[in-house]
């Protein structure tokens, strides 16, 4: 889904919610929801991910993530940073060479405060198998994301660290009404799913190495 853009360049404010799912949890209905007129079943996406830290994880302590991801609508790189409840901004850099580790300068520039002169590498590699449901309002515009994301995830540095899960992530649609987040994710919970421990997929990879 397109991001809200906050100014000119490539920032957008992401507003989601992610559970944590069983492997045998069935998908959610939107059905009898006023808000919602139609729900459109997209392709499903490959996505993987690479990301980025300091050997100390700076950036996983101030809540910040830093990827390069291809696959899916938007391959990229990608800087996430909090931005209040349910909400972060990113800070998009194009793919570039694929086989390119180095972190762009413009995305280092962002979060220098945080890491200085420390080294930033590769900390873990994500994979998802994403499928994703657009949810329309009667006006025919988009106003919400679900997907349902089966992830196989692993420490960098570490082959026998790779975990897997189910999780599902509800994200808003430029301009959506916040209050439809809370209606749309009691509808989650109704199917099962319980909020997730974790604030992304990384940190849930990072704890696991402890």
């Amino acid at each position: 889904m397109a991001k809200s853009s906050d100014q000119a360049d490539s920032r957008y404010l992401e507003v989601e919610r992610k559970f944590e799912v069983f492997e045998s949890t069935v998908s959610p209905s939107f059905e009898g929801l006023s808000s919602i007129a139609r729900v459109e079943r997209s392709p499903s996406q490959q996505l993987d991910a690479i990301y980025f830290d300091t050997p100390a994880h700076d950036l996983a302590t101030h809540r910040v993530t830093l990827r390069r991801r291809t696959g899916g609508t938007d391959a990229g790189w990608h800087l996430k940073l909090p931005a209040g409840p349910d909400a972060r901004t990113e800070v998009r850099v194009p793919l570039g060479d694929e086989s390119n580790d180095t972190v762009p300068d413009e995305l280092l520039d962002v979060v220098l405060a945080i890491v200085r002169d420390r080294p930033v590498g590769p900390v873990a590699r994500i994979s998802t198998s994403r499928t994703v449901d657009l949810l329309y309002g009667p006006d025919g515009v988009a106003l919400a994301e679900f997907c349902d994301d089966d992830v196989v995830a692993r420490a960098a540095d570490d082959e026998e660290s790779e975990q897997r899960w189910r999780e599902w992530e509800l994200e808003l649609a430029k301009g959506a009404d916040r209050g439809l987040l809370e209606r749309l994710s009691n509808r989650l919970l109704d199917a099962g799913a319980v909020p997730a421990g974790h604030g992304s997929k990384l940190a849930r990879v990072l704890d696991g190495e402890y």
